[in-house]
């Protein structure tokens, strides 16, 4: 692990592990995790996953995954023409934040690692083309963009990976 990178453990959500001091300084983040990611994974509408320290079982981070499927206007955005016929099935990313405490300590690349080898293990059982994030600031983006994602043609908030891309960097791992 390299150097500053803070050993974390990754768990899917329990509604028995402590949210309540998460605060990664976006309000809409940690309010979801607070107050909304229990019902959705209830629902089975997102998974989460949350990183946490072994010792202190605090909540580090987390990250929320959801199905998606890009419409034919947004296909036609993402490679800046109407190219394609059908939709584009794929997996959102649909949150990843990091608790202010533990910011640039690498528990935002670790939470990040674990959602794309799990997209990888799922891309054997079930067809979809890419990965995608929204990214929520300028930040994010970067974060993203440094980690191989790609930003749509007209909103560069909006990222992808390619399935195809995301088997190329880990299946020889």
């Amino acid at each position: 692990m390299a150097e500053g990178m803070r050993p974390v453990e990754i768990v899917s959500f329990s509604r028995a592990i402590d949210r309540s001091g998460f605060s990664c300084g976006k309000p809409d983040l940690d309010a979801w995790l607070k107050q909304h990611a229990g019902h959705q994974e209830r629902s089975n509408n997102t998974r989460t996953f949350l990183a946490v320290d072994p010792q202190s079982d605090g909540v580090l981070g987390y990250y929320a995954t959801t199905t998606y499927r890009l419409e034919l206007g947004e296909v036609a955005r993402l490679h800046g023409s109407p190219s394609r016929r059908y939709p584009i099935p794929a997996v959102l990313l649909a949150r990843l934040a990091v608790d202010e405490r533990s910011a640039g300590r690498g528990v935002g690349r670790q939470l990040l690692v674990h959602a794309l080898r799990g997209f990888v293990t799922a891309s054997r059982q079930v067809g979809f083309e890419m990965v995608v994030v929204h990214a929520f600031d300028v930040d994010a983006v970067t974060f993203y963009t440094t980690h191989g994602f790609t930003p749509f043609a007209d909103n560069p908030m909006h990222l992808f990976l390619t399935t195809k891309e995301l088997h190329a960097t880990f299946d020889g791992l």
